[in-house]
């Protein structure tokens, strides 16, 4: 794991271990709610020292969010990899995303209604939607290149990622997991992805 600091000793590597620790299990219990001072009283160590090592409480908890978010990669990745039609693998990988972050309060307290809340103060300089985009555009661009999207592969690739927020902003659209594979695969692959 790195950080803002490289320590260079012992006992610095120490410190910034026992940070990340302390602040990736302060973000599981408490989500947004982290605050640095927790982080440095809970770590045993200053408010100073625990920006040295990990920047802004921003650049934190993108950080940890994108740490959360590879395991959910990983199994996105054998989802979209394997064979199978593409309707098929976009439909189960949406489902999984939006299972997956619902069922970690502290990820999905990041969504929410009110948007000038937390995402955009999380993610401001949209890093996170940056690393997801990454890791769909090879799928979409190959969609492309064989004629199955109704439109471009960022097109394409920016209607799912709407439709997927969609469904965490508001889970009253599709409260249960078969709601939202019957949203995915009735409503939104269609809009994207040829006949």
């Amino acid at each position: 794991m790195t950080s803002a600091v490289q320590p260079g000793n012992r006992r610095g590597r120490e410190t910034n271990h026992r940070i990340w620790a302390v602040a990736t299990r302060i973000f599981e219990e408490r989500g947004l709610e982290l605050t640095i001072d927790e982080v440095a009283r809970e770590a045993a160590t200053t408010r100073m020292t625990v920006h040295r090592h990990v920047g802004s409480r921003e650049a934190l908890i993108t950080r940890l969010v994108l740490l959360a978010s590879a395991d959910l990669a990983e199994d996105l990745r054998a989802v979209l990899d394997r064979s199978g039609p593409l309707a098929r693998r976009l439909a189960d990988a949406i489902v999984l995303t939006v299972v997956d972050i619902r069922a970690r309060p502290h990820l999905a307290g990041m969504f929410t209604t009110d948007l000038s809340g937390a995402w955009p103060t999380v993610d401001p300089d949209d890093r996170v939607l940056g690393v997801v985009r990454q890791f769909f555009r090879p799928y979409l661009e190959s969609a492309e290149v064989d004629g199955l999207l109704r439109a471009g592969a960022e097109e394409a690739l920016s209607w799912l990622l709407n439709q997927t927020l969609l469904l965490l902003l508001v889970p009253s659209i599709a409260p249960t997991d078969e709601d939202v594979r019957h949203q995915v695969e009735a409503f939104v692959l269609p809009a994207v992805l040829r006949s």
